[in-house]
C-alpha cells in the first residue's frame, strides 16, 4: 500500500517505501488516445513534404504534436474504501474520477461540461468539493453516488481547497479570494463571452487573473453560516488542514498582485527592444519557410525555450536558483526552492498561533504529530520533536496526502 500520495507538476505519484511511481489515469489515456487517432487520419492535409508542396503545410498537425499540445492536470486525490479518487483536468473539462485496483477503467464520481470540479475533501461519504462556473468558484457537497451537488457559498469569488473538519462533521474550512468588480464598479461579476468564461474557469496553474488575498474561512453546513478566520491583506491564506484536536495547520506566504508596473521593467522592455524586434523577424521568415518547403530555419524552432531559474509553483513565480541560494546561506538541513516567508502555521484551539516551519510549498499532518512536508525540491518527514528526514527528490510539489 502507498505510504503517502503527492502531485507534482500536475501528475499524481505513489510513494512506497522511498520509491515514487506515477499514477495513470485511463480517462487521460482514453482521451490521448482519441486525439493521436483523430490527428493520424488527417495529419497527411497539413504535414509532409506533399503538404508543403501545396502551401498548406502547418507545424504542429502531425498526430505525436498534437498529443503533446493536450494540457492536463491532476490537482488531488483521495483515498476511499480501497478506491483512489481524484479530481483531473483535460483541456476544456474537469472532473472528480475513482480508480480501483480490480478496474482497468476509472469510474465518474461527477463531471460536467460546463462546470469544473477541481479541490475536494471526503468524510463520512460526503465529499466537499469546489464548483467553478462563469468565472466564480464556490463550495459545495455531493453524497457519494450522487450526481445532485448543493452550493453553499455564493459572491463574486474564488473558493477553493475545502477540507473537511475533523472536531465537527458539518463544518468545512476553505479558501476565499474576491474577484475585481466590472469597469463601472458594481457589485456584480463582469460581463463575459464563452470563450472568457472558459479560460478563467479551466486556467493554468499560473495566476491568469487579478484576485484578492486568500483568507481561510469556516462554512457550518447544518447552520448556514460562515466564519473569517484568517485574513490580512498582505497575506495568502492557504492549504488549511483540521486535525482532531481542533488545532488548524495552514500555509501563510505574502499576497503578490500583478497590477502596476515598475520603471525599471519599463526601462528594460525599451532596452531590449531591438533584440526582440530582431526575433520577432526570424520568427516570421521561420513561419513562411515552414509553410512553402516544409522545413525550418532552426531544429529547435517550434520549441519553446523555458527559463529554468524561474517556475511557478501554485500560482506563484519562483526565482528557484536564488531562492536555493538564500536557503544554503541560511545553513538549511534539507534547502529547498520555496522563500523562508511561505511559512506553515498551526492554530490552536485557544487561538494560540505557532510558527512550525518556513519554506513550505505543500505538507501533510499525519496523526501521530509527525509532518510530511516539501521545499520545492524534495518531500521531508518531519517528527514531532522537529527533526527531519528526505524521503525522496520531488520538485515542484504542490499536494501531499497520506
Amino acid at each position: 500500500m502507498p505510504i503517502f500520495h503527492y502531485i507534482a507538476d500536475g501528475r499524481l505519484y505513489a510513494c512506497t517505501d522511498k520509491q515514487a511511481a506515477e499514477i495513470r489515469s485511463s480517462v487521460l489515456d482514453t482521451y490521448l488516445r482519441r486525439v493521436k487517432e483523430s490527428a493520424g487520419r488527417n495529419e497527411w492535409k497539413h504535414s509532409g513534404e506533399g503538404a508543403a508542396f501545396r502551401g498548406a503545410y502547418v507545424p504542429g498537425a502531425d498526430a505525436e504534436s498534437r498529443v503533446a499540445a493536450v494540457h492536463s492536470r491532476v490537482f488531488c486525490a483521495v483515498e476511499q474504501d480501497g478506491a483512489l479518487i481524484y479530481s483531473l483536468a483535460i483541456d476544456r473539462s474537469t472532473g472528480i474520477y475513482s480508480k480501483r485496483p480490480d478496474s482497468d477503467t476509472d469510474g465518474i464520481v461527477i463531471s460536467s461540461g460546463d462546470t469544473a470540479y477541481a479541490d475536494f475533501d471526503i468524510r463520512g461519504g460526503r465529499i466537499a468539493l469546489t464548483s467553478a462556473f462563469a468565472g466564480e468558484s464556490h463550495i459545495g457537497v455531493l453524497d457519494m453516488g450522487k450526481t445532485n451537488c448543493q452550493i453553499y457559498t455564493e459572491g463574486h469569488t474564488w473558493d477553493s481547497q475545502p477540507v473537511w473538519s475533523e472536531a465537527h462533521s458539518d463544518q468545512i474550512y476553505f479558501c476565499c479570494a474576491g474577484l475585481p468588480l466590472n469597469s463601472g464598479g458594481e457589485d456584480e461579476p463582469p460581463t463575459m463571452d464563452y470563450s472568457q468564461i472558459m479560460t478563467r474557469m479551466f486556467a493554468s496553474p499560473q495566476r491568469s487573473v487579478k484576485r484578492g488575498p486568500s483568507s481561510i474561512c469556516l462554512l457550518d453546513i447544518s447552520r448556514g453560516s460562515m466564519d473569517e478566520l484568517l485574513c490580512d491583506e498582505r497575506y495568502d491564506y492557504v492549504r488549511p488542514q483540521s486535525m482532531p484536536d481542533g488545532s488548524l495547520y495552514y500555509i501563510r506566504r505574502p499576497y503578490r498582485t500583478d497590477e502596476g508596473g515598475n520603471k525599471l521593467g519599463c526601462l528594460a522592455d525599451a532596452l531590449l527592444f531591438p533584440l526582440r524586434m530582431l526575433r520577432a523577424l526570424f520568427g516570421f521568415f521561420n513561419v513562411f519557410s515552414a509553410k512553402y518547403s516544409g522545413k525550418t530555419l532552426s531544429k529547435s524552432a517550434g520549441v519553446k525555450q523555458r527559463d529554468e531559474e524561474k517556475l511557478f509553483i501554485d500560482g506563484n513565480l519562483i526565482n528557484a536558483e536564488a531562492e536555493l541560494r538564500a536557503n544554503q546561506s541560511r545553513g538549511d538541513e534539507h534547502p529547498g526552492i520555496i522563500p523562508h516567508t511561505w511559512e506553515l502555521h498551526r492554530l490552536a484551539p485557544d487561538g494560540s498561533d505557532t510558527l512550525v516551519r518556513r519554506g513550505v510549498a505543500a505538507y501533510f499532518a499525519e496523526a501521530d504529530g509527525s509532518l510530511l512536508i516539501s521545499n520545492g525540491s524534495a518531500i521531508l518527514r518531519r517528527t514531532p520533536d522537529g527533526r527531519e528526514e528526505k524521503l525522496l527528490d520531488a520538485a515542484r510539489v504542490t499536494f501531499i496526502r497520506g
